[in-house]
C-alpha cells in the first residue's frame, strides 16, 4: 500500500524565500562592515562615490536592514 503525502496548500518557495533572506542580511552586514571601513579610512581619488554618497549608501543599507529584521515584516 503506498503512503499518502499531504499536499499543502502553501507554496514551498515560502521556506527558500527565508533562507535566502537570511543570506541577503549576512551579505548586507558584510557590506555594512565593508563600506564602514572605507569612510573610516583615508579618502582616495579614485572612488566612484564622493563620502556624502558613501554615507547616504551606508545609511539606507542600515535602514534596509532594519527593516527586514523587524519582527513580522515580509
Amino acid at each position: 500500500m503506498e503512503e499518502q503525502i499531504e499536499q499543502l496548500p502553501e507554496d514551498d518557495w515560502v521556506d527558500q524565500d527565508l533562507l535566502t533572506r537570511d543570506l541577503a542580511g549576512d551579505l548586507l552586514d558584510a557590506e555594512i562592515a565593508a563600506e564602514k571601513e572605507r569612510l573610516d579610512g583615508p579618502d582616495h581619488d579614485d572612488s566612484l562615490l564622493s563620502r556624502a554618497d558613501r554615507e547616504r549608501r551606508l545609511t539606507a543599507m542600515i535602514a534596509v536592514r532594519d527593516r527586514h529584521r523587524a519582527p513580522n515584516v515580509l
